[in-house]
C-alpha cells in the first residue's frame, strides 16, 4: 500500500546547478535527499511525484548558494 504525502522542505541550492531549469534541478536535489530513504512518521520514500510550489530564491550572507522552500 502506498500513500501520497506532502512535504515542505527548505533546500540549499548549489551554484553549479543554477544553469539548469529550476524545476528539474530542484527535483534532482530532492530525489538525492529523500529517494530510497525512510522518513520518520511517513515510511520509505520511493518517488518525488510533483513539486507544488517553489518559494524563495534568497541567498544567506556569506553563502554562495541560493535557498528555496518547496
Amino acid at each position: 500500500m502506498f500513500y501520497l504525502s506532502l512535504i515542505e522542505h527548505t533546500l540549499r541550492f548549489p551554484p553549479h546547478l543554477l544553469g539548469l531549469p529550476l524545476n528539474e534541478a530542484i527535483k534532482g536535489e530532492l530525489e538525492s535527499l529523500f529517494l530510497d530513504k525512510v522518513i520518520a512518521n511517513l515510511g520509505l520514500c520511493i518517488s518525488v511525484y510533483d513539486i507544488r510550489f517553489i518559494d524563495g530564491g534568497f541567498v544567506f550572507p556569506g553563502d554562495g548558494a541560493s535557498t528555496y522552500t518547496n
